[in-house]
């Protein structure tokens, strides 16, 4: 379950942008959402254990835009 401010508009269909803690980047990864609730979403496929999704500010980012995970964050 993420916040629904996860959620990033790709050409019609939802995606997430995930930190890569390797390189200190964001890329964009496309998700299917199983089911919509008031401020959350329930992603059903898509993501993989340990990824690191941006909560917010996703409609300012790029692909591979270097980012840091702010402090109280997971990395």
């Amino acid at each position: 379950m993420l916040p629904g401010s996860a959620l990033f508009d790709k050409a019609g269909q939802p995606a997430v942008w995930i930190v890569d803690p390797a390189r200190g980047s964001v890329v964009l990864k496309p998700v299917t959402v199983s089911r919509y609730e008031t401020d959350r979403v329930v992603i059903g496929a898509g993501l993989e254990k340990g990824d690191v999704v941006v909560t917010a500010g996703v409609n300012r980012l790029r692909e591979n835009q270097k980012v840091r995970v702010a402090e109280g964050g997971t990395p």
